[in-house]
Formats: structure tokens, sequence, C-alpha cells
């Protein structure tokens, strides 16, 4: 009786391990949005070690973003602010809201 009561809690423990892997693993991080909107093209994050692959050269994002309000670079990122220069991101951010805050809070944390 013992030995089925064992296995039953191990099998619980494992079990909430796997759901938790899981939610982890199914869970984008702000690197991954980042480079899967290929904010890359054009922005570095030198330390994410992350350098632009193409022709335009847009800012290094460490330590800038940090320097922001969330809900403006939010707003920025989807056009729909201007920057103290009156320009607009060039290309809109395309992913969930959910994504949008992910890449934000990342964005906000990558400091030299």
């Amino acid at each position: 009786m013992a030995l089925i009561a064992s296995q039953g809690i191990r099998g619980v423990f494992t079990l909430a391990a796997l759901v938790a892997l899981g939610a982890t693993a199914n869970a984008a991080d702000g690197k991954e949005i980042f480079l899967g909107q290929k904010c890359n093209m054009c922005h570095a994050v030198s330390s994410a070690g992350i350098t632009p692959t193409g022709k335009i050269k847009a800012p290094d994002l460490t330590g800038l973003a940090a320097k922001e309000d969330p809900a403006w670079l939010g707003k920025f990122l989807k056009k729909e602010a201007a920057d103290k220069k009156g320009k607009k991101h060039i290309k809109p951010f395309t992913g969930s809201a959910e994504d949008l805050t992910t890449l934000v809070d990342w964005l906000q944390k990558q400091t030299k």
C-alpha cells in the first residue's frame, strides 16, 4: 500500500513538473520575439549578443529602452506614437499583446 501511495505522489510531482516545463517551453521569451519579428534586421542588442543583419543601422537598444516608459514604448512599436523628433517606428509590431509586453519587458532589462 505504501509503495502505491509513494508512486502516486511521485506521479503527481512528475505531472506538475511536466506541466511547468510545458508552460515554459510554450512561452516565448523577449529575445525570441525580437528575432521572430526581425527587429535584428535594423537593431543591435549588444547585451544579448545580437547584431543587425540588414543594411539599415538603427540604434543599439542596450540601455536605450530602459530609459523609456513601457506603455509609450509599446505604442511606439505598434506605430501608435511618435518619438521626440516626431518620427514613428519604421515597421509596426505584428505579434500579440502578450508578446509585445514580453518584448518590452525584455528590452527594458537589456542594460550594459
